[in-house]
């Protein structure tokens, strides 16, 4: 037995946050390169190879602009349960692949911003769609999560475990960011859902995964940007915020971006006996405008095989590979027998691919 995607889903808030919604002094800021800027900037020095030049590349063409190509990003109301969120995404997939909630064996949520530490997302999720005789967990390798839990489900079925697995991550995280921060144009809210159910033929081909752990604490929740005043997440210490804790690793990710995506679908393709030119469509984590297209690029493909989405939502963490996903069916890029590849990748530090044919 093979595993396939059947549905796709995805929930995003009605509140939208227009470029002009910044007060001018948010520009004229950017222009003075002010504020806390760990996870805006992009190094370029350093002897460029392939990878770095189109990177030094893309980063010249948004130069001077404080938005960093986003347009507009939709923004969840305050308190909004990510919880709600995924379940209406999940809905969204159970529709699409026409399946009852109660035809789920497995639930795997991964959030952001979870409505608890514990108990998991998943729970909730579960009860909200009515899936009655699904077992919930979390599944978290941050914003690689989608192709984590494309694994564990794929396994599950194909092990005879399980039929049908519902994903769904979320992403409601403008809260953390006020609105004057250098990053704050960077990200949006959404929630999205995959439905991996049993198949004849393959779907999800193979996964590819792989964990840096030397980048543990490249990027982080954090209370202070010093580690050793930086107090246990159980203890009072000041609200939470999106930092660093090692900013010399931060800032060799963000310039190694196109590197380490391309490097990662290299393997998997070999893994998986698939040649790269094959590829039909790409959708990547869009952490900028620009990392979809120059990820394809750096593997010799047109940037037009990978859909981004981030004028119009901004970064949506893992939330966003599902996004462009389900972006790529609309636009007519993934026919029947296709293929396809998601890259993900996500704090601690792993970099994940997935090949899936359509």
């Amino acid at each position: 037995m093979h595993a396939k995607i059947a549905g796709l889903g995805q929930w995003l808030p009605a509140g939208v946050r227009k470029n002009e919604d910044w007060p001018a002094e948010f520009s004229a800021a950017s222009k003075r390169r002010q504020g806390d800027r760990t996870l805006v900037d992009v190094p370029t020095e350093g002897e460029p190879d392939l990878h770095r030049a189109i990177v030094k590349r893309c980063l010249a063409e948004e130069e001077g602009d404080p938005f960093l190509g986003g347009r507009e990003r939709r923004i969840a109301d305050p308190g909004a349960s990510s919880a709600e969120a995924e379940a209406s995404a999940g809905r969204a997939a159970l529709a699409d692949a026409g399946v009852d909630a109660a035809q789920v064996d497995a639930v795997f949520s991964w959030a952001l911003v979870p409505d608890r530490l514990m108990p998991s997302n998943a729970c909730r999720v579960a009860q909200r769609l009515g899936a009655a005789h699904a077992w919930a967990s979390t599944v978290d390798a941050a914003c690689a999560s989608p192709v984590t839990q494309l694994t564990l489900a794929a396994a599950l079925i194909e092990s005879g475990r399980a039929r049908t697995v519902l994903l769904t991550q979320s992403h409601l995280v403008s809260p953390t960011f006020p609105l004057m921060h250098p990053a704050s144009p960077c990200v949006g809210d959404g929630a999205t859902a995959m439905l991996v159910v049993a198949s004849e033929k393959p779907g999800i081909l193979l996964t590819h995964s792989v964990t840096h752990g030397e980048h543990y604490d490249a990027v982080l929740w954090c209370r202070s940007k010093d580690k050793t005043a930086d107090p246990p997440w159980w203890e009072p210490g000041g609200a939470f915020f999106m930092g660093s804790h090692d900013q010399d690793s931060t800032r060799q990710l963000m310039q190694d971006t196109v590197k380490v995506g391309a490097t990662t679908v290299r393997e998997l393709a070999e893994r998986a006996h698939l040649e790269v030119r094959d590829i039909a469509a790409l959708a990547s984590v869009q952490p900028r405008r620009w990392v979809p297209g120059a990820i394809a690029e750096g593997l010799g493909l047109s940037p037009k095989i990978a859909v981004d989405t981030y004028e119009s939502y901004a970064h949506l963490g893992g939330a966003g590979a599902v996004a462009n996903l389900l972006a790529a069916r609309e636009r007519g890029l993934l026919k029947p027998g296709s293929l396809a590849v998601m890259y993900a990748q996500g704090a601690g530090f792993t970099r994940a691919a997935a090949a899936l044919r359509w």
